[in-house]
């Protein structure tokens, strides 16, 4: 007997329709699912190993020192210099310095820091955050702002600050000393009872969309 013979099969184009339906509405459910990070920006100087005189400088009075307001951060707190002398101990604070000491007496910023840096290293990053934001409660913030806007009331014109930290200083500190002396808030000066309000406190408005500025163009300085 003869094999049968199939039939042959007729070629059939696949049906894309419902394929193509289904992806054109899942691209509109995913763009709407991204989360768009901000990413803020601080512009900041290098330091320079020598200065020279600069292209266009301002004119002063035969008298008046440039301001190079400088401010550096220990683990006692920060030291802030003006016209090259350092600005008078704040009152509450050792005879000896520095300017603005710790904000909390029993604070230890320094082991903070130490034990937030042994976490990061064996963790990581996230798992570092608590004792290092312990360490950064213990500066008096409030204080620094104030004696930022009071050097401002005698120099508006300037906008740059110097800042340098110890060795064993993480550099969130620095880029806090940045936020602090960026924009002036909404008082010129907070007491100790306001700590609260001062954190809680927006920048004043120059415009709809710009800034008064306090000290926004920082350095960073180096150790001598």
């Amino acid at each position: 007997m003869g094999r049968l013979k199939r039939p042959p099969e007729e070629e059939t184009e696949l049906n894309l329709a419902p394929i193509m339906n289904m992806v054109i509405i899942l691209i509109p459910l995913l763009l709407l699912s991204v989360v768009f990070m901000e990413v803020a920006v601080i512009n900041i100087t290098a330091p320079k190993l020598a200065t020279g005189a600069p292209s266009n400088p301002k004119p002063k009075k035969d008298d008046e020192k440039p301001l190079n307001l400088t401010v550096a951060v220990s683990a006692q707190g920060f030291r802030i210099a003006a016209q090259d002398a350092p600005l008078p101990v704040a009152a509450g604070c050792p005879p000896t310095g520095p300017t603005i000491c710790l904000a909390k007496a029993d604070g230890n910023p320094t082991d903070k820091f130490r034990q937030a840096r042994d976490i990061m290293a064996k963790t990581g990053i996230k798992a570092g955050e608590a004792p290092l934001r312990e360490g950064m409660q213990a500066y008096d913030w409030r204080e620094l702002y104030n004696q930022l806007m009071k050097i401002k009331a005698k120099f508006p014109e300037e906008t740059i600050i110097n800042i340098t930290g110890d060795a064993d200083i993480p550099f969130a500190m620095i880029v806090r000393v940045m936020d602090v002396a960026r924009y002036k808030l909404e008082k010129d000066e907070y007491a100790k009872g306001e700590v609260e309000n001062f954190w809680k406190s927006t920048p004043k408005k120059k415009s709809e969309k710009e800034y008064e500025e306090l000290f926004s163009d920082p350095v960073l300085a180096l150790v001598k």
